[in-house]
């Protein structure tokens, strides 16, 4: 509640610095999100889990991190396998065989980082997409099953042309799996929506704790979200990124492998969820469908 309160003062006061990080923070949000969305390996790879993609830390640090000379050196360690003097020329290191494989396991972030990236077509048109996303009761609404307590916050960037193109607003709201062993996800955000020159759209979402500090921070959106491409004339390619920072120190032993595994909160989860969602919506608004069996199914049934 202290970091809603935080947010709402500082888009009610208007242009103050506040609000020029926040529209900075997304800008930048979105050109990550777009080279996240086109770029392979070495910075993506496949981990064995149904296809999915993860990204590379070591890569990602060097694609867009800010890390001196000293930082470098201690990832070619964790690389080569072999401790090396990094300090100076002249220092006397005194390396365990083991520091590599405990380097390879430090984090440098105090949260567990969850990465994933899915490709695919989703029977629904850009525009109709965008709008999904922007409009926080369909987004609720589509992704049920993830999303839950969501609050628009405000709008720092109106849109100019009746489109959501450029529109930039603030968020607050809730993952959860339906079980109680799995700690729901709160976060704050703010939402950016682009239109590009080849008729690509993009929707990102980035945390704000930055901003507005806050000493109990368990759950961070990185620069998260979907570059949209239209595909004919009803679908879409869509490639969805997820990439956050969460405490799972909480998170009960029998859900780890589902949580670890992108079962829950994976990109592959989200696209099939709006995948889903458009099937709810063909079936819901058609007006005679047919079974396999060749059964009308009525308005109501439906």
């Amino acid at each position: 509640m202290n970091r809603a309160s935080d947010l709402l003062m500082a888009i009610s006061i208007g242009a103050g610095l506040n609000k020029n990080k926040i529209i900075e923070q997304a800008v930048e949000a979105m050109e990550e999100l777009f080279k996240l969305a086109i770029m392979g390996e070495p910075l993506w790879q496949h981990n064995g889990n149904g296809g999915m993609e993860t990204l590379n830390g070591f890569q990602y640090l060097r694609e867009f991190g800010s890390f001196d000379a000293t930082m470098e050196q201690i990832m070619r360690m964790v690389e080569v396998g072999e401790p090396q003097c990094f300090l100076s020329s002249d220092c006397n290191c005194n390396f365990d065989q083991d520091v590599p494989s405990s380097f390879s396991k430090l984090n440098f972030e105090p949260l567990n980082i969850e990465t994933s990236r899915e490709t695919a077509f989703v029977e629904m048109n850009p525009m109709n997409i965008v709008q999904l996303l922007m409009d926080t009761k369909q987004w609720a609404t589509a992704f049920y099953s993830i999303v839950s307590r969501t609050t628009l916050l405000g709008v720092i960037l109106e849109n100019v042309d009746g489109s959501y193109n450029g529109v930039l607003q603030v968020m607050s709201a809730e993952f959860h799996q339906r079980t109680p062993l799995i700690p729901a996800r709160q976060c704050y955000f703010a939402r950016y929506c682009k239109k590009h020159t080849n008729g690509t759209w993009g929707v990102v979402d980035v945390s704000l704790e930055n901003l507005f500090p806050y000493p109990q921070v368990q759950f961070r959106r990185r620069p998260s979200g979907c570059v949209i491409q239209e595909v004919g004339n009803r679908g879409s390619k869509v490639t969805w990124i997820e990439h956050v920072e969460v405490d799972n120190r909480s998170l009960h032993p029998l859900f780890r492998p589902i949580v670890s595994s992108g079962f829950a909160f994976s990109a592959k989860r989200w696209i099939a969820t709006i995948n889903r969602h458009c099937q709810w919506l063909t079936t819901s608004t058609a007006r005679t469908t047919p079974t396999t069996d060749g059964v009308l199914i009525p308005q109501e049934g439906r």
